[in-house]
């Protein structure tokens, strides 16, 4: 009996995305060279997407962006079919990227105001929350709309304070991708550091209470979200409003 054929590497499925990896000592990752490997074949898996628009960043930042190809899967079932990423056991690197590609192509804008939250001073956040234009949150929606409606046949919605939603062109979930949602985690963990308790408050609707973050630090996380959005998205941004979006960042900071 002839011994059976083993399939040619050449047949295999090339999957290539990119990774985020998040350098937390907890994860339970092995390293070695190029490679990075799950210490078992159980979750978490190393999710790795196909766009760089669809990355989810969590908690521990700033981490660092790779180029990568899958050898080894995980457990793919229960999901829908092509869901843009590949849960996978092993990884081989390929390429490191800059941080800034995670955002779109007016990253290092949004790089900016992240470094900016690390160092915000409670005098400043006040600031920020004084100097919003009122016209900036319907801006900020008016951009968002525009990002996912660039011909809109129906009115617009309201976007007001949003962070992420799906279905955007590349699996994005915003038009500076996880931007958005970095920053207001990012603004919160600095909040609760300067503020403590005083930095949430509680908001209790039949029977489910929901945290928000409080003033001064709400009105300032709004503010560099309008920031982000004016300098991270410009082309979703009509012109009258880019000045609008930037004023209490442009007071506060300069420039």
């Amino acid at each position: 009996m002839s011994a059976p054929m083993n399939t040619p590497a050449s047949s295999q499925p090339l999957r290539e995305g990119y990774w985020y990896d998040s350098l937390d000592p907890d994860t339970p990752l092995e390293r070695d060279g190029d490679r990075v490997r799950r210490d078992r074949a159980a979750p978490p898996w190393i999710v790795v997407d196909e766009q760089i628009a669809s990355i989810t960043i969590g908690s521990r930042w700033p981490g660092r962006l790779w180029r990568v190809r899958v050898v080894e899967l995980g457990d793919m079932s229960g999901l829908v079919a092509n869901p843009g990423y590949w849960r996978a056991r092993e990884i081989a690197l390929l390429e490191p990227l800059p941080l800034a590609t995670l955002f779109g192509p007016h990253g290092h804008a949004v790089m900016a105001l992240l470094a900016r939250v690390a160092t915000l001073t409670l005098a400043q956040a006040e600031a920020l929350d004084a100097a919003r234009h009122p016209d900036a949150e319907a801006a900020y929606s008016r951009a968002w709309d525009r990002w996912i409606n660039p011909e809109p046949a129906t009115p617009p919605e309201d976007w007001s304070g949003t962070l992420a939603r799906a279905g955007g062109p590349g699996h994005a979930r915003s038009p500076v991708h996880s931007g958005f949602s970095l920053l207001h985690g990012l603004l919160w963990k600095r909040a609760e550091a300067l503020s403590g308790a005083a930095a949430v408050t509680r908001i209790e609707e039949d029977g489910e209470v929901e945290e928000q973050l409080a003033p001064p630090w709400s009105g300032a996380c709004s503010a560099l979200l309008h920031a982000a959005m004016a300098q991270g998205a410009p082309e979703v941004v009509a012109a009258a409003d880019v000045a609008v979006l930037m004023q209490a960042g442009t007071r506060v900071f300069g420039g």
